[in-house]
Parts: C-alpha cells; sequence; structure tokens
C-alpha cells in the first residue's frame, strides 16, 4: 500500500472548544493562505500558521456559515466568499475588508464552487436551497443570469474543466441526483445520474490527467466517482467508514488523491484513479486540501477540540 509521511508540521488552537472548516488556498506570492469560519457563523478569520496568529478576524456574526471557498481576482488579489442561512458574504481574503456592496442575501446557501466564465474570469456557483444553481461575477459579485434549475433542494455542487474556457457544471440534490449543464451555454447535460436514494451532500471535481470525473458523497457517507462527460460510475462504490463532514481532493506527485475526515476523527485517503487506499496518519473531523509547489500537498485539518493542524504531506519514497 502507498503511504503518506508528514513532512512538516504546525498546529495551533483557533480560539474554540469545537470544530472550525479550515480553509487553504494560494496568495499572489505564491504562498499558502489559510482562513477558517465557524459553522455558527460567530467568526471569519485568517492565520498565520506557522506562528497560529490570527492575521485579521471578523467577529461580528452572521446566520451560521455553510461553506467557504477562495476566488482569485484577474488583479492578483484573492476574495473569500463565504455561504450562509442568508446568502453570501465576501470579504477581501488578504487584508480582511469586509465588502458588505457584494452581499447577496435571498435564500440559504449550502455549497460553493469557483468556475471561470466563457471569457476566462472567475465565477461563484452556489447550491440553493431553493432548488437553483445561482452563478456570481467572481469579481463584482453581480449575478449572471438566472438560476440554473434542477430538482427540489440543491446540497452541493462543483466545476469540472475542460479544454479552453470550457467546463461543466455539476451539482447534487436532497433526492440522491446529480444534475451537469454546460458552463458555456447553461444547457443541460443529458439526464440527472442517479447517484443514490440519500441526499448528495459533497461534489468534488478530481484532478483530470485526461480523464474528467468527479466524486459525490451522500447521506450514509459512501463516495462514488464519475465520468462527468459520459455520466457513468467509474470503480466501485467507497464506503468510508463514518460519517464524512469533509472532502478534500489535490495531487501528489501527478497522483490525483481523494482525501476523508469525519466523526471517527480519523483522516482517509485514496487513490482518486483506481479507489485504493493510501495509508496516512492523521486525525481531524475537517480537512481541506491544495497542492504545495514541490509536488507534495498541504492538509489543514481541525480536531473536535478547535485545533488546526497544517501538514506538507508527500509520499514515501520507499512504498511508492
Amino acid at each position: 500500500m502507498r503511504e503518506l509521511v508528514a513532512l512538516e508540521t504546525a498546529a495551533f488552537f483557533s480560539g474554540f472548544g469545537h470544530v472550525v472548516m479550515p480553509l487553504l488556498g494560494t496568495g499572489p506570492d505564491g504562498r499558502p493562505l489559510l482562513c477558517s469560519f465557524g459553522p455558527d457563523g460567530s467568526e471569519v478569520a485568517r492565520w498565520d500558521f506557522h506562528t497560529g496568529k490570527r492575521l485579521w478576524c471578523y467577529d461580528e456574526g452572521m446566520s451560521g456559515c455553510n461553506d467557504g471557498v477562495f476566488v482569485r481576482r484577474r488583479d492578483g488579489g484573492v476574495s473569500l466568499a463565504v455561504a450562509t442561512e442568508d446568502g453570501i458574504e465576501w470579504w477581501d481574503a488578504l487584508t480582511g475588508e469586509y465588502r458588505p456592496e457584494l452581499t447577496w442575501e435571498e435564500a440559504t446557501i449550502w455549497d460553493l464552487a469557483v468556475g471561470k466564465q466563457p471569457d476566462g474570469r472567475p465565477v461563484l456557483l452556489g447550491a440553493c436551497h431553493d432548488g437553483g444553481i445561482y452563478r456570481w461575477d467572481g469579481e463584482t459579485g453581480e449575478s449572471l443570469g438566472a438560476p440554473l434549475r434542477g430538482h427540489r433542494v440543491m446540497m452541493a455542487v462543483s466545476f469540472v474543466s475542460l479544454t479552453g474556457n470550457a467546463g461543466v457544471i455539476v451539482a447534487g440534490d436532497d433526492a440522491g441526483r446529480i444534475w451537469r449543464w454546460d458552463s458555456l451555454n447553461g444547457e443541460p447535460m443529458g439526464e440527472p445520474l442517479v447517484g443514490d436514494a440519500s441526499q448528495i451532500r459533497m461534489i468534488e471535481a478530481l484532478p483530470a490527467n485526461g480523464n474528467p470525473l468527479i466524486v459525490s458523497r451522500d447521506q450514509d457517507s459512501n463516495l462514488q466517482r464519475w465520468n462527468v462527460i459520459t455520466g457513468m460510475p467509474v470503480g466501485q462504490v467507497i464506503n468510508t467508514g463514518t460519517d464524512v463532514h469533509g472532502l478534500a481532493v489535490t495531487e501528489l506527485d501527478g497522483v490525483a488523491v481523494l482525501i476523508a475526515a469525519g466523526a471517527d476523527e480519523t483522516v482517509r485517503v485514496w487513490d482518486a484513479g483506481t479507489g485504493q487506499p493510501i495509508q496516512l496518519s492523521g486525525q481531524g473531523v475537517v480537512v481541506h486540501a491544495v497542492d504545495a509547489p514541490d509536488g507534495g500537498a498541504l492538509l489543514a485539518v481541525c480536531t473536535s477540540r478547535g485545533e488546526v493542524v497544517v501538514t506538507r504531506y508527500a509520499f514515501h519514497p520507499s512504498r511508492f
């Protein structure tokens, strides 16, 4: 079995005695960018994970935080968008400047993803409780046309990049269906895929490697990989063995990996192409990941006690 080894680890206390959601990204200088938010909406913050110093904090409170994403702007800056019970809130991720003029407050957004518009500009995608997939300009916050309509409640959304500026918007609903739209014209791509009889709670795009795949997580925390073009399932269902609270994907030395963490505070990893498990020693309730410049990966996990641990991983050289 392949094994991941920790090359460098930093840990600090978030200030809360419960789980916060870590969010990893890359700043304009190429260095890692770490933010966090509490599910109760009490705080959004940016951290220096080497020192544990809070670089900025917004603590005026929101109506709960369901998800968050970084949006890279063409001016070199990075925005932070957070999904709430009321809609979307925005910040400058680097400075912590709150952007109330970009606020969208019309309905509960459960999940967020970042894609690209036909001209290459970023687009923010939101899975809404009213059954729509909403689209906003990632730089101005302006709504982009009517929402893409599925069925029932939309719980999860992702964006799969294809050649050029083409892509596929993928979403999962509370009836276990997966929907697909062409990102260039908003037209549906075939019939909805039947993922499971339960809700599709998470969807993530896997690193392509010539094969446009997604992975979905249902209410029972089973993971299924799909070819987003053909709509066909790929490989066997992965039974995680726990209630998954965090699902992340990254690439390690050219290998796409799938990472999950949940109720039993065990971080699990699989080869996204084969579905085979990869050995890792790690604990946490939620997880987020980003590619590292050296071919490894950075993982941020949070424990049930509010500890945030950021680790740089690579494959064990003797067990690759």
